[in-house]
């Protein structure tokens, strides 16, 4: 186990999902629960696009469509991340946002020598999530300049990176490991790959317990993907138990016949269907969140046709329904389940424990559900916003709208 994680790695820019992967993955690093947000704004990204002061981006918008742009021409962006024990970052004075940005600052130039950018053409962004136990930053970078594709990098490239941030980051702290070792070093440059190895092991010893923790969350939690996130720290533990109550209440009123579909449910089952959607959405701060995201973006979409602002308050609840129709159908979705599996003697459903795992595995992918349908969104909606803001002629954009209108309010 390390004293720092490191972890890096790139979608090859050839694959046709990875200009898109590449933007939606800096739109969860800036905006994921647990990541630390600008004051008075919606996200916590910064970093340099060029040269100058560190810069707290406009929007993550910006960032991340530079990066689709980046990866339909070939270049290369690679996503890293540095994680510490919550121990050992206070230990390093990185005691808050402001710290963790100067820390990356100070840092950014060894991930790029080591991947061999120079640093006049490294462009970079970065979010911090202040995860208890499990602090971390989420870097990506890319060579602006880069001319030929690479498909690879040797493992060995990120494992040199890591190295190099221990020798940087704990200095003060190698040098006291050697001379109680009488093996004192008058410079950092001295210190060899050995020596780090030794006092990785040496750091282990004190806390085996610690480490060990650390290592096995990170394993669970690789934060490379969105579409792989684990998200079991986001549910709180004391919603499963009620959610569980009422799922199953609610089981109890399901008809016995006919297809389990939001529209054919009797008025009274409708309506205890929706009482629990509004439960979840009051009670889960986390997709509270995703929900209020998605509604804006719909919102922002449907004012690119209708610009008149009395009308503002007719789109949120039209989409606010949506999504709560979403999570109310993927409510069915678990229940169908469960009644499919009763049906067939599979499982025995009175058990308290099976309950709650039904109702945490709910949770996860209604969590995953909204994520998906905010970044997908989002993506629409940037992709309009560049047409119609300037693109196309005045009788082209008429034209485009005509076209487009319908379909672009469908879901």
């Amino acid at each position: 186990m390390s004293a720092l994680i490191y972890k890096q790695r790139f979608f090859h820019p050839n694959h046709p999902k990875t200009a898109v992967s590449n933007y939606v993955h800096i739109g969860y690093i800036a905006t994921r629960p647990g990541a630390v947000r600008h004051e008075n704004m919606s996200h916590g990204l910064f970093g340099k696009l060029c040269p100058g002061e560190l810069q707290a981006f406009e929007s993550w918008q910006e960032v991340a469509r530079i990066a689709r742009q980046i990866s339909q021409e070939g270049k290369n962006m690679y996503r890293s991340v540095i994680s510490l024990r919550t121990e050992t970052a206070l230990e390093l004075g990185l005691f808050n946002f402001t710290d963790w940005q100067q820390y990356i600052e100070q840092h950014i130039v060894t991930l790029a020598a080591h991947n061999q950018i120079k640093t006049e053409n490294l462009w970079w962004a970065a979010a911090f999530h202040n995860e208890s136990g499990h602090p971390h930053i989420h870097v990506v970078f890319w060579d602006k300049r880069q001319t030929i594709m690479k498909n690879f990098t040797h493992p060995e490239v990120p494992n040199r990176i890591r190295k190099q941030l221990i020798k940087d980051t704990f200095a003060y702290k190698i040098k006291e490991f050697c001379s109680q070792r009488d093996q004192f070093k008058s410079g950092i440059k001295e210190v060899t790959d050995n020596i780090i190895e030794e006092f990785e092991a040496y750091l282990k010893r004190l806390n085996p317990k610690a480490f060990r923790a650390l290592q096995l969350r990170f394993e669970r939690e690789d934060e490379d993907s969105l579409l792989r996130f684990p998200k079991h720290h986001l549910i709180e533990s004391a919603s499963v138990q009620p959610l569980a109550k009422k799922l199953f209440e609610l089981r109890r009123h399901m008809p016995r016949t006919g297809r389990l579909v939001y529209k054919l449910l009797p008025p009274e089952t409708k309506t205890l269907l929706d009482g629990l959607v509004r439960d979840l959405i009051q009670n889960n701060r986390y997709l509270a969140q995703m929900v209020e995201d998605y509604v804006k973006v719909k919102q922002k979409m449907a004012m690119l046709y209708d610009s008149d602002p009395e009308h503002l308050n007719k789109h949120r609840t039209k989409y606010q329904a949506e999504a709560e129709k979403r999570i109310a159908n993927r409510i069915l979705s678990t229940l169908r389940t469960v009644i499919k599996l009763e049906k067939e003697a599979a499982f025995d459903f009175q058990q308290t424990q099976r309950q709650h795992a039904i109702a945490e595995q709910l949770l996860l992918d209604l969590l995953n559900l909204m994520e998906g349908l905010f970044m997908k969104a989002q993506l629409d909606y940037d992709d309009k916003a560049k047409v119609i803001g300037g693109e196309l002629s005045k009788q082209a954009k008429k034209e485009w709208l005509l076209l487009h209108k319908d379909r672009g309010m469908e879901r």
